[in-house]
C-alpha cells in the first residue's frame, strides 16, 4: 500500500499535510489523486470564505468608523440658490 500526499503551507508559515492511500494500480492512483484534488480543493475554499468574511468585517468597521468621524466633523452645507 502507498500515499499519495501533498502539503498546504498558509500565509502564516504553518503547513498542513494531506494525504490518500492508494494501492498499487494505476485505477487505485488515479482515484487517489483525484480525491486529494476534491480534499485539497475543498481545504481552500474555506480559506477564500473565511478571508472573505474577515474582509467584510474589516470593512464593515471601517465604514462605521468614517460614518462616525463624518458625522462629528464636516462643516455646515452650503445653500444652493434656485
Amino acid at each position: 500500500m502507498a500515499a499519495v500526499s501533498a502539503e498546504l503551507r498558509f500565509r502564516d508559515g504553518q503547513r498542513q499535510n494531506i494525504s490518500v492511500k492508494v494501492e498499487n494500480n494505476l485505477r487505485s492512483l488515479i482515484n487517489g489523486i483525484n480525491e486529494l484534488n476534491a480534499n485539497v480543493s475543498h481545504l481552500l475554499s474555506q480559506l477564500v470564505e473565511r478571508e472573505k468574511d474577515r474582509e467584510e468585517e474589516e470593512d464593515d468597521s471601517e465604514d462605521d468608523e468614517k460614518d462616525h468621524q463624518n458625522s462629528e466633523h464636516q462643516p455646515p452645507a452650503k445653500k444652493s440658490r434656485t
